[in-house]
């Protein structure tokens, strides 16, 4: 009895034994499912980005996101820093940096192969018959034909940058005039610089190259500031010119307006990419050294260069300006810098919903528009007639006016700055015709020019004239003077100039014009103050156009 009476014990023991011993395994079982069926932190990560942000590729096939009306690059910090914080507010924990760049490489993946592309733009944008204006806070200005609008409801139209401030909220009663309280700019000047000002607000457009310049104490840095400020507002008020191809091309595609600020000097080929940057155009640089592939930036800026001297010295340059002389600031009219901005800020928001009412009654003026002849910045020109009448009645007449003026002063500027022109305008100020080779041309012209050995405006040697003449021919062109170099002969490479009359959109001053101007200007007399008004270009409207302006009355243009 007590043998079976053990044995049932120990039976009832083994069993209890069995029985613990398959929970025990059922636990594990169950804690191992659950482990499987719980989310990794990459999982939880994709889930908060599926939820927060929008994901595309832009124009340029870059991954971005866009949460809360900002777009940021998907592999950029900022983009990490939302998803961790997210993910902490869900969890509380933080996660752990692989579960990060597995989402980040994720989400670029679905970027690029799953979701749309999105056109980004910087500051302006034009979409559905509207321009926008990203004011870097979330919302924009949408502004149409005699109407604008603050909204925070509008698509994905703007790439953001780090050094981008939010703008002042515009006044709907503003005056755009404001503005020359704090730019040092002649009357007679006024209207080309609103203007300008206003056509910044355009997208799509070629802008001309701003270039302020004048003494020391003109105001040619303030100038710039307060247009930044305007319409582009960022942490660099102002930039300064980049040395490196690549440099500068990132501060041109990172700014709307970009001004540079105080040049000495302007190469040759940055020179080329200003021309490239402010009429449209692509640029390429690599994101890395290693990078085998090339990112190419489509940009169209609007740009500003000041300088004490006037710098712009190529045609094809020059011919894409404003050129603006400032004149040095009488003490009596100077203020200290913080009285200056504290002033500028209160009239900013007035100054801005000044510049929104002009841009939408151009808008409604511009499709009307149709100028019989156009200058090299056409679509600018147009536009601007159309922004002249919406400042004012007959403004756009008044516009063409002084553009033209500037045009011819360009003119004028690439003359007196280029050795080789001048030479050639003197030989042929009292002849019709010179016939000659490549070889006797450039020895006269030597003799005439007595060119410094550093000029890079006069070819070094005959064989590099051909060269300096193509550059010069639309200059030359424009002052009745062409050339004609035929096929090489025993006596060498014949060359022919010829003079013919003046076209009348063209003309400008006489050589003997010229040659007094650039005497003044050595004996301490500034060239720019001569007096230009007889030399206008032939801007005219076509005859009885009619034009809608702002208050749905027709204007007729009269020719």
């Amino acid at each position: 009895m007590i043998a079976q009476k053990l044995s049932a014990e120990q039976l009832e023991t083994f069993e209890k034994i069995q029985r613990a011993a398959g929970q025990f395994r059922s636990r594990d079982v169950s804690s191992e499912d659950e482990k499987q069926k719980q989310p990794t932190q990459a999982e939880i990560l994709l889930s908060i980005a599926d939820d927060k942000l929008i994901i595309f590729h832009d124009q340029q096939r870059e991954p971005f996101c866009s949460l809360q009306n900002k777009t940021y690059p998907l592999k950029t910090s900022r983009v990490k820093d939302i998803l961790s914080y997210e993910y902490y507010k869900k969890t509380g924990k933080a996660p752990n940096s692989d579960a990060l760049t597995q989402t980040i490489s994720t989400l670029k993946g679905k970027a690029l192969f799953e979701a749309p592309t999105i056109k980004l733009h910087n500051r302006v944008a034009f979409h559905e018959f509207a321009i926008w204006y990203d004011m870097a806070d979330g919302s924009a200005t949408k502004i149409m034909a005699n109407h604008w609008e603050q909204t925070e409801a509008f698509p994905i139209l703007f790439r953001n940058y780090s050094h981008q401030k939010k703008q002042a909220l515009p006044e709907k009663d503003g005056n755009l005039w404001e503005v020359f309280d704090f730019l040092n700019v002649e009357n007679k000047n006024q209207l080309l610089v609103a203007v300008y000002i206003v056509s910044c607000f355009i997208p799509d457009i070629p802008h001309p190259i701003f270039h302020p310049h004048g003494a020391q104490g003109s105001g040619k840095t303030t100038f710039c500031r307060v247009l930044k400020a305007l319409i582009d507002p960022s942490g660099l008020s102002t930039l300064i010119m980049q040395r490196d191809y690549a440099q500068l091309i990132q501060a041109i595609a990172h700014h709307h307006f970009v001004p540079f600020d105080n040049l000495s000097d302007l190469p040759g080929w940055a020179s080329d990419i200003l021309a490239i940057a402010c009429t449209g155009g692509g640029l390429s640089k690599r994101q890395l050294y290693t990078d085998e592939d090339d990112i190419v930036l489509s940009v169209r800026r609007c740009i500003g260069i000041n300088a004490i001297n006037l710098l712009i010295q190529r045609a094809d340059l020059m011919d894409r300006a404003i050129l603006l002389h400032l004149d040095r600031i009488e003490p009596s009219r100077r203020k200290d810098e913080t009285q200056f901005w504290l002033e500028f800020e209160q009239k900013k928001a007035g100054i801005l919903g000044g510049i929104f009412n002009t841009l939408s009654r151009a808008m409604a003026i511009y499709p009307k528009v149709k100028l019989q002849y156009l200058p090299r910045m056409a679509d600018f020109a147009k536009w601007g007639y159309a922004i002249g009448e919406a400042l004012k009645r007959g403004g756009g007449d008044d516009f063409l006016k002084s553009y033209a003026d500037n045009i011819s002063k360009q003119n004028e500027e690439i003359i007196l700055s280029n050795t080789l022109i001048i030479a050639i305008l003197k030989e042929m100020n009292e002849k019709t015709l010179w016939e000659g080779t490549i070889k006797t041309v450039y020895e006269r012209l030597v003799e005439i020019a007595a060119p410094d050995k550093h000029d890079p405006t006069f070819p070094k040697t005959e064989r590099k004239l051909r060269t300096h003449l193509e550059r010069a021919k639309t200059t030359l062109a424009q002052q009745g003077i062409h050339f004609t170099i035929g096929e090489r002969t025993a006596q060498g490479i014949p060359i022919t100039f010829k003079r013919t009359d003046f076209p009348e959109d063209t003309k400008i001053r006489s050589f003997d014009t010229f040659a007094s101007s650039n005497t003044q200007e050595q004996g301490g007399v500034d060239a720019d103050n001569v007096d230009n008004e007889a030399n206008e270009a032939n801007f005219h409207n076509s005859g009885n156009q009619n034009v809608l302006d702002f208050t749905g009355e027709t204007i007729e243009v009269v020719s």
